[in-house]
């Protein structure tokens, strides 16, 4: 048999082995390769807003809150990201975060203290990729995960990742619960906030999401 056919024939069993382990991985690797439970967030206040920056200006109202949270999970990640969104009266400079706290079951965890995130205070276009307040006229709406901390090296200052699977212990697949999370703030010298936010949150069974989805 030439040199090249038996060449061809051993990558092809190769290949073979390498997508059989592959398989493997995907259907055992749960809470190893990616999370055993995949967790959705439903913000149940009517008040919070969503959708894209300039209808959000264009829906606010006296009652709307100046800051919105969204969570968002990545991938295969263990870890979903805390996403805030701001929509205020001003283009401010600064937030100050006295402290971020989950709230379940009975149990209360300060996830966030003390942080200072510094907010450009220029105004874009809705279709300029760059940082800055989007505005009307009246209302201004901002990404959070636009805001500079003080310290990128220090990640006890920055905007939380958690592995939610260690604080819902003992959820399964299908569960629906409670979960609030509580934050006090303020913006440059405006008085001090406190905002909770009340979420219901969906538990779905985790599953391998390969890198090469959606190309």
């Amino acid at each position: 048999m030439p040199i090249g056919s038996i060449a061809n024939k051993n990558a092809f069993v190769f290949f073979i082995l390498f997508l059989l382990s592959s398989m493997r991985v995907f259907t055992f690797g749960a809470g190893i390769f990616y999370p055993r439970l995949f967790f959705t967030f439903d913000n149940i206040d009517n008040n919070f807003y969503w959708g894209a920056a300039d209808k959000a200006c264009e829906l606010a109202t006296e009652k709307t809150p100046e800051i919105n949270i969204l969570f968002r999970q990545p991938g295969n990640s263990f870890k979903t990201e805390f996403y805030p969104v701001f929509l205020t009266k001003k283009n401010y400079s600064n937030i100050f975060v006295k402290n971020i706290t989950y709230i379940y079951e009975e149990n209360e965890i300060t996830v966030l203290s003390d942080v200072k995130f510094m907010l450009t205070p220029n105004v874009r276009g809705i279709e300029e990729h760059k940082k800055g307040w989007i505005t009307n006229g009246i209302y201004y709406c901002m990404n959070g995960r636009d805001a500079e901390p003080e310290d990128w090296k220090d990640k006890s200052k920055l905007w939380l990742e958690t592995n939610f699977e260690k604080i819902f212990k003992g959820k399964k697949n299908g569960d629906e619960f409670f979960f609030d999370v509580r934050i006090t703030y303020r913006f440059d010298n405006e008085e001090e906030k406190t905002l909770l936010v009340p979420f219901k949150v969906k538990t779905f069974k985790g599953r391998y999401i390969s890198p090469f989805a959606g190309l």
